[in-house]
């Protein structure tokens, strides 16, 4: 039985038994894996603090035949702001749910963690996360290689100066000819379009430069939220709770 240590953050856990939990973790070196964690739900046990969402620790591992475990856990960061406010709860759910959703198992995926990391650290201090959240989706997007196309009609290759749509399972923009062939073809100009381009583009620390009007903000996390789903092929559990704390 082999051992290791890793550093991770905690995505989430499940019940497994009585008194075990299995959490599914993410770390630089090992990707998302999941440990087991024995008499984690009994009160007196010393993992209770260490394992809830979000927290950045390290671990101490045991390879098993199906599951990991979990021996030791140091607490790294805690990132305790995330749970106790719920707007901000509600934002790292969600990202939480779109790294759980898009990686594989045991896929080393360094970049991704780090800008994962990165990003609980600037959400710990923003006080307003709606840009934040659209450069979070628009750059992860980025980071995996599903970067819609939105410079030219996905399907023909026109350019198309007026009148041209969105379309999430197309993977981009689609010319007014091209727009019937897909159902969820959304109209989108080209200050949407700049605007979707930008977010992805920009280090999330320079997010307070961007002065966006308010009622593009909708509109964007529309477009990202939908191409997104339709990536994953099925819908986001958090995304309802998000969407009824902004209305």
């Amino acid at each position: 039985m082999g051992l290791y240590r890793s550093k991770a953050i905690v995505l989430r856990s499940r019940n497994l038994g009585e008194a075990d939990r299995v959490l599914v973790l993410f770390s630089e070196d090992r990707g998302k894996f999941e440990a087991v964690v024995k008499g984690a739900r009994r009160q007196r046990s010393r993992f209770v603090g260490n394992t809830l969402p979000f927290n950045y620790l390290e671990g101490l591992f045991f390879t098993g035949k199906n599951l990991d475990s979990l021996s030791q856990a140091e607490l790294i960061r805690s990132f305790s702001t995330l749970r106790e406010d719920l707007l901000k709860f509600a934002h790292a759910s969600f990202w939480v749910e779109l790294i759980d959703g898009f990686l594989p198992e045991r896929q080393e995926a360094g970049e991704v963690f780090r800008f994962l990391l990165a990003a609980f650290l600037i959400l710990e201090k923003t006080g307003d996360p709606k840009v934040l959240n659209l450069a979070f989706q628009a750059r992860l997007l980025k980071y995996l290689g599903y970067q819609p196309e939105l410079g030219r009609c996905i399907c023909c290759g026109t350019n198309p100066e007026k009148d041209f749509s969105f379309s999430a399972a197309a993977g981009g923009v689609v010319c007014p000819d091209c727009s019937s062939q897909y159902r969820d073809s959304l109209p989108v100009n080209r200050e949407l379009l700049r605007w979707f381009g930008l977010l992805g583009e920009t280090d999330l620390r320079e997010l307070h430069r961007l002065k966006i009007e308010p009622d593009v903000l909708p509109r964007v996390f529309n477009l990202l939220s939908g191409f997104i789903e339709n990536r994953l092929e099925r819908p986001l559990k958090s995304r309802v709770f998000l969407d009824n704390l902004n209305r």
